[in-house]
């Protein structure tokens, strides 16, 4: 299949070097790589464009919109694969405002770090859409093996089913930290308390439960667990407390602190 990739961070990056050996793929940013009219000539475009948090922590959806505006003003025909985080409901009102497109919302899961090797190897593919649209998005994804499951849901459930997962991901780390922290008030070792947490059949992996790697951070998981905790109505929710008590910043301030008054 002829396939383009627009935005060309580290997803986008991903994408593309993961689909090139089994694909003719071609990359598009607006930093001036790649050529406009190779994605318009291309049958499946993946949108990888960044949707970083505005100063109220909604997900900025500009970039999403524009490239989706330009696509639809200039007539293109193909299937467009939305692979940015994207807010709550965009999807859904982008086909109401981009009648022309056909469009499909497959959020990426990825470690910023080990962004291509996890792309190679999914825990999962998840995907939203026209039952025709996902088995043409699938259909690049042949060579990843059966056994890995394939979701299919409402846009809406895709939206909030990524923001989850990192909020998810947040909310362990602050887990840690905190028990960490009182771990340190009764001035005992946090680490083998934490084990007996990790090593539970139910549990069962240390990652995000390790004491001293502080809160957590990096580009994704405080801007989404912030979006998701602004598209939450109960100002009591533990998803509002969330960036207070676990996000690195924070850590290392009570830290800093604690070891002040001491």
């Amino acid at each position: 299949m002829r396939i383009s990739i627009i935005g060309l961070g580290s997803v986008g990056n991903a994408v593309e070097l993961g689909l090139k050996d089994f694909h003719e793929v071609m990359g598009y940013d607006i930093d001036g790589r790649g050529n406009w009219k190779d994605v318009l000539s291309s049958e499946l475009a993946f949108v990888c464009v960044n949707t970083d948090a505005s100063d109220d922590s909604k997900l900025n959806m500009g970039e999403v919109v524009d490239v989706c505006n330009r696509l639809s003003e200039d007539g293109y025909t193909g299937l467009v694969v939305v692979k940015s985080t994207l807010h709550p409901g965009t999807l859904d009102e982008m086909e109401g405002d981009f009648p022309n497109l056909s469009l499909t919302y497959m959020p990426e899961f990825l470690r910023e770090k080990d962004a291509v090797e996890w792309f190679a190897d999914p825990d999962r593919i998840v995907i939203s859409g026209d039952d025709e649209h996902i088995e043409i998005a699938l259909s690049c994804f042949n060579w990843v093996s059966k056994d890995i499951p394939r979701i299919r849901m409402t846009h809406l459930e895709a939206e909030l089913g990524k923001l989850a997962h990192n909020a998810y991901i947040a909310t362990k780390v602050t887990f840690t930290c905190e028990i960490e922290r009182i771990a340190t008030e009764y001035g005992v070792n946090p680490y083998p308390i934490m084990e007996t947490v990790w090593t539970d059949r139910r549990v069962a992996n240390p990652a995000h439960l390790t004491p001293g790697l502080g809160g957590f951070d990096g580009k994704c998981v405080p801007k989404d667990t912030a979006a998701l905790a602004f598209v939450d109505n109960d100002p009591n929710s533990l998803l509002k407390i969330l960036k207070d008590r676990g996000h690195k910043k924070s850590v290392e301030l009570r830290n800093m602190t604690r070891k002040s008054e001491t």
